[in-house]
């Protein structure tokens, strides 16, 4: 990898890090409409987390927007001192918080490595025959 592949590595790291704060930003100030406008941001941030990791080619794409939204929804659902809270501990908000968490770890889970764990090589190089 030559730096200008690096550079243009870590600025998408970086836009899919501001796409997981949009989404919880956007998300936590939508959910407490309907019941199911909850369900629906969190399947929108299943589809987000894992069309990351197939732009990005790996989970690491997907566990960026998922991780950053994680930190900024749970951020954003802690009583503040003036008494301020975004997301509420009532259903919706609950719905919210552990449907969110959930898709964030079934996107992960189900994005393809671009490496094999155990090897650390690529998955498209064939095995060698003996």
């Amino acid at each position: 990898m030559n730096r200008s592949d690096s550079v243009l590595t870590g600025a998408l790291y970086g836009l899919l890090a501001l796409g997981g704060v949009f989404l919880a930003l956007v998300g936590s100030f939508s959910y407490g409409r309907s019941p199911l406008a909850a369900l629906g941001l969190c399947a929108l941030n299943l589809v987000a987390f894992r069309a990351a990791g197939w732009a990005a080619g790996g989970r690491t794409g997907a566990l960026i927007p998922a991780a950053t939204w994680l930190t900024t929804a749970g951020l954003l659902s802690t009583a503040r001192a003036e008494g301020d809270v975004i997301i509420t501990g009532g259903a919706l908000g609950m719905v919210f918080l552990l449907g969110g968490a959930f898709a964030a770890l079934a996107a992960v889970a189900l994005t393809p490595a671009a490496r094999s764990w155990l090897t650390g090589l690529p998955h498209d190089v064939p095995a060698r025959s003996r």
